[in-house]
């Protein structure tokens, strides 16, 4: 025999091949912790990042709807304005089309217009941003999906005319 002793206390206190396999484990659990880590942390910027860019995005869109719907309201406050009270003359109508994107930052929002302001609203990430306008006319309260619309005046046999949003 043996000076170690006999061959089965041997193996069983042999540990050599052991190192092998747990150095290999730890090594997995180690790379998977750490790549959880980085996940979870870019996850987190990258969320961040498109809420900001959601806000910036729906910021300019507002001003540019808002400032399309005082322009609007120059056109049909002129048009009144040279319109004929003749009988038999044309009604006064003025259409602004605006061409916005359907999505912001690959996001759908949608677009409130009312007599005070123009709200742009996305559900994810949940953001609302309302712009103010100067309009004198009356703006008939629309909520239209974000991308191109149109901003109608038409001024009817009675009355006066209202300011629309439609999508186009």
């Amino acid at each position: 025999m043996s000076a170690g002793g006999s061959g089965r206390k041997r193996l069983l206190s042999d540990e050599r091949g052991v190192s092998v396999t747990v150095g290999y484990v730890l090594t997995l659990a180690i790379g998977a912790v750490l790549l959880s880590g980085v996940v979870i942390g870019v996850g987190g910027v990258v969320d961040s990042q498109t809420d900001r860019a959601v806000r910036g995005d729906l910021s300019v869109l507002g001003q540019t709807t808002a400032a399309n719907v005082e322009s609007a309201d120059r056109l049909a406050r002129a048009a009144e304005a040279d319109r004929s009270n003749a009988a038999g003359a044309t009604n006064a109508s003025v259409s602004v089309a605006v061409d916005l994107p359907t999505r912001v930052a690959g996001i759908p929002y949608r677009i409130t217009v009312d007599n005070d302001a123009v709200t742009l609203r996305t559900n994810h990430p949940e953001a609302t941003l309302e712009i103010p306008h100067a309009a004198r006319l009356n703006v008939t309260p629309a909520s239209v999906r974000g991308g191109p619309i149109r901003i109608e005046y038409d001024h009817g046999a009675g009355g006066t005319g209202n300011l629309t949003v439609v999508e186009r």
